[in-house]
């Protein structure tokens, strides 16, 4: 059995690639897809799909399973509305969310099937793991964060940077509060028990993180790379199938592992 699946944003970066990622998997069929702008017949031509598929959020959120959504925080709003009112499962990846968001979507949890990640990677989620392991043998050396993506993202840092934050504060336990974003304005000594993020924005790079573990006399780095997009569409893919056979609830990447 298939699972009937929705791209929002469709014509965006992220978008095609989730068409093409949905399209290519034997367990998805794409029923619909929409944007913020209206889908012409230029754009089924381009992404080989058939002019009598949902091309709205109304229709697209009536005939889908699961609705899958890497747009902006600021459509959350509307799209938790529509998938609690047609019981849609939703698959959310974007990044930039605040406390409101991660509460708007436990609440959705309440009355559908919600799956958040910041990064659909299975490499990256696997990443997390390592990272909270070093972290629990090198408790006294310095943590830096550096993340690198392209010129036009636009939140920073970005989310799998955080995350990656909060799963070696919770390793350790240390708090948010000792999460240092800007030292340009502390003009102060590291503190010892701190996490420090750095980010760098240029080019088309998908997405490369690395934490530094700095002690007196010597160094330790992880780094994930992304060679490029198809590996966090299809991690969202796979995400929606998961997602089809649950029950209402919120879920995170943990879960599906």
């Amino acid at each position: 059995m298939t699972t009937k699946i929705a791209i929002a944003g469709a014509k965006g970066r992220m978008g095609k690639n989730l068409i093409r990622s949905g399209l290519a998997n034997p367990h998805t069929d794409v029923v619909g897809i929409f944007d913020i702008s209206e889908i012409g017949q230029d754009f089924l031509d381009e992404m080989g799909l058939p002019h009598e598929i949902a091309n709205t959020r109304e229709a697209s959120f009536e005939i889908a399973d699961v609705i899958i959504d890497f747009t902006s925080p600021k459509a959350l709003f509307a799209f938790t509305e529509s998938a609690v009112a047609n019981k849609t499962g939703l698959v959310v990846g974007t990044t930039g969310l605040e406390e409101q968001h991660f509460n708007l979507l436990k609440q959705t949890g309440n009355s559908t099937k919600v799956f958040y990640a910041p990064n659909m990677s299975f490499g990256v989620n696997s990443f997390f793991s390592i990272a909270r392991k070093a972290a629990s043998y090198l408790k006294d050396f310095d943590i830096e964060i550096i993340e690198t993506h392209h010129r036009f993202k636009k939140d920073s840092p970005s989310g799998t940077a955080i995350k990656l934050g909060e799963e070696i504060a919770e390793e350790l336990n240390f708090s948010r509060d000792q999460f240092n974003f800007n030292r340009h304005q502390d003009q102060q000594e590291r503190k010892k028990d701190e996490i420090g993020f750095s980010s760098i924005r240029g080019g088309n790079i998908p997405g490369e993180h690395t934490v530094i573990f700095h002690g007196e006399n010597e160094s330790i780095e992880l780094t994930h790379r992304a060679f490029n997009r198809e590996i966090f569409a299809d991690g969202a893919i796979h995400a929606a199938i998961w997602l089809s056979k649950q029950n209402s609830g919120y879920y995170t990447y943990k879960d599906m592992l």
